[in-house]
């Protein structure tokens, strides 16, 4: 059996087994993730949100906000988005732009920021404009910067290389048909096996995410994509899941469950036991949320993006230490490495 053999059955079997013989594999999960990276979980509260509980209140704006370059446009219009989630984001639609913005969050106090924005016909981030901008902060005013960057193509990936951004993160899609009915593009899953590899050639730090449930709230391309993954070395995984938006093709779909969720991370957590896996922003409310905070916890992951207050005294429970950081939740490294904030 070769390596890839055996991460494949890996994936297949913390996907499939029955939710009653789960046990094992969470214990397995949760005790690889405690012998790697400690007793320390990192609860990210980054962007414009307003976010106060009993434990922990970020109220500036600043702090690491995201920026869109596109303002709300979007050549793809994914059916799961159809720009919604850019309406959330500050336009920074011009280099001039852009650079007076972060020279802002500079100015208030801010860590870094998020550089998004919607996609071109080819499924990217129209970034390449942007890049002298971006380097110009980096050395300047010294702010954590990460973009999301779409599909990854050899001149970007130059670019980003040269402008010595802290991270470059994009979903990784593991099904064809996803591409297709979700982003509409008429590409191969392979593509985001070479952008990995452009990335990684460059020395692009990379914090790939993984979608849980984006075909319609089933599971497809899930185990692709971890797999994908698995065969190179991201500083991090980040584990998301389709949160169905109002005003979208998709408001009335039912996502994947708390722990359909949980089974990728743990996958993720076994498969690449050296990496962090983190829980991203980008999932259901409610309790639903509350739920998945649970199970993540026992699956091993390393952080939380927006934890709610029965997942941070879940994992109080579970014996670990709350690190605080209002970076985004791809920079878990500084939060370990600095705890700026804080800790329990």
């Amino acid at each position: 059996m070769t390596q890839n053999d055996t991460i494949h059955d890996l994936i297949q079997m913390c996907l499939a087994t029955p939710e009653e013989n789960l046990g094992p594999l969470f214990e397995r999960a949760f005790s690889e993730s405690r012998s790697r990276f400690s007793d320390r979980i990192a609860f990210h509260i980054p962007g414009m949100v307003y976010y106060e509980t009993e434990f922990y209140e970020a109220t500036n704006k600043l702090r690491f906000p995201s920026l869109s370059i596109t303002g709300t446009g979007c050549s793809l219009n994914c059916e799961h988005c159809k720009g919604k989630l850019l309406e959330n984001m500050i336009p920074t639609t011009t280099p001039e732009q852009l650079w007076n913005k972060m020279l802002e969050i500079h100015e208030q106090g801010g860590k870094g920021c998020l550089i998004s924005g919607g996609s071109t016909i080819r499924g990217d981030t129209p970034l390449l404009k942007f890049m002298p901008v971006i380097k110009r902060a980096k050395d300047e005013l010294e702010l954590d910067i990460v973009v999301h960057t779409g599909v990854v193509y050899p001149n970007v990936a130059n670019a980003l290389a040269e402008s010595g951004i802290d991270g470059a993160m994009f979903d990784i899609i593991g099904s064809n048909r996803t591409l297709r009915d979700i982003y509409h593009l008429d590409l191969d899953v392979d593509v985001f096996d070479e952008s990995m590899t452009l990335l990684e050639d460059r020395g692009v730090p990379m914090m790939p995410h993984i979608i849980v449930g984006l075909q319609y709230g089933q599971m497809e391309g899930e185990a692709k994509a971890i797999e994908m993954i698995a065969g190179h070395s991201p500083e991090s995984v980040i584990v998301v899941a389709l949160q169905p938006l109002d005003d979208t093709p998709m408001e009335s779909i039912k996502p994947a469950s708390p722990m359909d969720i949980a089974r990728v991370i743990i996958a993720t957590r076994l498969v690449l036991p050296t990496k962090p896996i983190i829980l991203g922003c980008a999932r259901p409310l409610g309790k639903h949320r509350r739920t998945t905070d649970r199970l993540a916890i026992d699956a091993g992951v390393n952080g939380i993006a927006y934890p709610t207050e029965e997942g941070y005294y879940y994992a109080k429970e579970r014996g670990l230490k709350a690190v605080m950081s209002e970076k985004c939740c791809s920079l878990l490294d500084r939060a370990f490495a600095n705890e700026p904030l804080g800790e329990d």
